[in-house]
């Protein structure tokens, strides 16, 4: 059993190493991704190597580290930090870390009856994360610190980028410069508010999680700040790329503005369905210390689920996209 906390860090006063040596960057045999190899934890991020990393995402959009020494939570964050700001979404899920910037995604229980983490064990939908934030996530990482015995869950991945330059042109009509509600409120409130996974149980279970947190921290006089709800473009354009985003997802967009509510979800049905075509799809067969780095700007992730008498331990980290948003013709 792996550690799910990594925490081993080099002795006082000794200096970071350099990178050694050219990452290899292999493109799978995909619509997107490639396999990272090379890749030192320990060593300090130069300025070739972040470019180096920045041209290998731009370009496939994917990116697997493998073949590394599992990294402590320090060097985790210190590495995705050179890439932007880090989001400190445990603090949106109701998680006490003293790391706020990783969140843990498994399905560990503690002796209280809380969950240690988010995500519980069942399936996600299709989403870009922190697309329901004003200030949206640009990079993503998550990596595999443990993972099930038995037929562990695939995590899918398809490019938007691809999504609408394949999109017929009366479709890429009706959406430029419309914008869309984007929320997950549904994960921490009953009612009515859409689901965000692939059915209801799983819903309901990751309400009673939260509702867990949410009690334990009253009784710890913790405050967490509510999880945001944001309105953005439906077609972005990439800070990096330059290139122009289909933004939108099954999991977290509601509603297209200034549309009937039938007509919306009529829409978003469509080009979710052709976001999400099996063709177009990678799917990820994980291995235990696989850190994934995706742009999740330009793509959307799915999980499928596991039984849960088994532990999946993850670590996940997001920048943020800073300055917000725009519209890409504005861009």
């Amino acid at each position: 059993m792996v550690d799910a906390h990594p925490q081993s860090s080099p002795p006082m006063g000794s200096e970071p190493p350099t990178q050694a040596r050219p990452l290899k960057v292999t493109a799978m045999d995909a619509p997107l991704g490639a396999i990272v190899e090379g890749w030192d934890p320990s060593a300090d991020m130069t300025a070739a190597l972040k470019a180096e990393i920045s041209r290998a995402l731009a370009t496939h959009q994917v990116l697997v580290f493998r073949g590394h020494t599992l990294p402590t939570d320090q060097r985790l964050v210190r590495f995705a930090q050179n890439f932007g700001d880090l989001v400190k979404g445990s603090e949106w899920f109701g998680d006490v870390d003293p790391i706020p910037e990783i969140l843990r995604v498994n399905n560990l229980v503690g002796d209280d009856g809380v969950p240690e983490g988010t995500g519980a064990s069942r399936s996600l939908e299709w989403h870009a994360d922190y697309s329901y934030v004003p200030t949206v996530g640009k990079e993503s990482f998550l990596e595999a610190v443990e993972i099930p015995r038995n037929n562990p869950p695939q995590t899918c991945f398809c490019s938007q980028y691809l999504a609408l330059e394949t999109l017929p042109a009366a479709l890429v009509n009706a959406v430029r410069g419309k914008r869309a509600y984007h929320s997950i409120t549904g994960y921490t409130a009953g009612g009515e508010e859409p689901q965000i996974s692939e059915n209801l149980a799983s819903d309901e279970e990751f309400r009673k999680g939260f509702a867990a947190k949410r009690e334990r921290n009253r009784k710890l006089g913790v405050s967490r700040p509510d999880i945001p709800q944001a309105i953005h473009p439906v077609i972005l354009r990439h800070p990096d790329t330059g290139r122009e985003i289909l933004y939108i997802s099954k999991g977290i967009t509601r509603h297209i503005l200034g549309m009937a509510e039938d007509e919306s979800k009529a829409l978003l049905k469509e080009l979710t369905e052709h976001s999400t075509r099996p063709e177009v799809v990678y799917a990820h067969n994980w291995q235990v210390g696989d850190l994934v780095m995706f742009d999740t700007l330009g793509t959307l992730h799915r999980r499928d689920a596991w039984d849960p008498g088994e532990r999946r331990v993850m670590r996940q980290l997001s920048t943020w996209w800073t300055p917000p948003a725009q519209d890409a013709d504005a861009a």
